[in-house]
């Protein structure tokens, strides 16, 4: 099967993490020109169809507590001895 879109991500570590609540990394996630325009058409049909009733997601209200929602969930890879991966849907 072939990508819609591929797009390279990493985690960075914060070094200037000062507060409790500060994240302990960061997600980075890397578009080329064309890569972008294929992601942004693609989450558009995908929020179309979720609107349309195509699909729904667990909107959390506290540990035990969700309702189903419209929504769509992205999958990615990832590979823990480099903190990066891909975010690369296949099509339909």
């Amino acid at each position: 099967m072939e990508n819609v879109f591929n797009a390279r991500f990493r985690f960075k570590s914060n070094q200037k993490k000062s507060k409790e609540n500060d994240p302990d990394k960061y997600l980075i996630i890397d578009f080329s020109p064309e890569e972008a325009k294929k992601a942004a058409t693609w989450l558009i049909e995908k929020a179309t169809e979720a609107e349309l009733g195509g699909s729904t997601i667990r909107k959390y209200t506290s540990r035990t507590e969700f309702a189903e929602v419209p929504g769509f969930t992205v999958f990615g890879s990832y590979w823990e001895n480099g903190e990066s991966g891909t975010i690369a849907p296949r099509k339909d």
